[in-house]
């Protein structure tokens, strides 16, 4: 059975990880996934669900921390918007730790840390959060603009 992510969905895993809501809603139409489907990378991994979470990085420590198996959580990441918000909740809480609490290099991280991929995917951040909050100002960290990602 696919559930659907919803708006109370986002806020919920936005308020259990302490991430503000914006960046979640930047990063589902930066990777514009969606409920019951993965994407094959080039590399041969997957990336599934609204949030592309990376399967085969993700789903054995998400096993591990829930206590289920690897192929429930995959299965979960794919076909459950809600879990999956969860778990890009849950993925961007660490990697924006790892960064002394910086949303947008913590943004950059959830695709990559390697500073070339990590800037391209910044800037399509950018984009996507300007479309979405056109009122806002954005500003890439690599220095388009003046960011101002709401901090929690």
């Amino acid at each position: 059975m696919l559930a659907a992510i919803t708006a109370a969905c986002i806020s919920a895993a936005a308020a259990a990880y302490s991430i503000a809501p914006p960046a979640l809603w930047t990063i589902l139409k930066t990777e514009g996934g969606k409920v019951g489907a993965c994407t094959t990378q080039a590399n041969g991994m997957h990336d599934c669900g609204p949030a592309q979470v990376n399967v085969e990085i993700w789903a054995p420590p998400l096993a591990r921390l829930l206590n289920r198996s690897v192929a429930e959580i995959q299965s979960a990441l794919r076909d459950n918007g809600c879990f999956n918000i969860h778990a890009a909740a849950y993925i961007l809480r660490l990697k924006t730790d790892e960064t002394s609490g910086d949303p947008w290099e913590g943004m950059g991280r959830y695709n990559n840390s390697k500073p070339a991929i990590k800037s391209s995917y910044q800037l399509k951040l950018v984009k996507a959060f300007e479309q979405l909050y056109p009122d806002e100002q954005a500003s890439s960290p690599s220095g388009a603009k003046a960011v101002a990602m709401p901090q929690r």
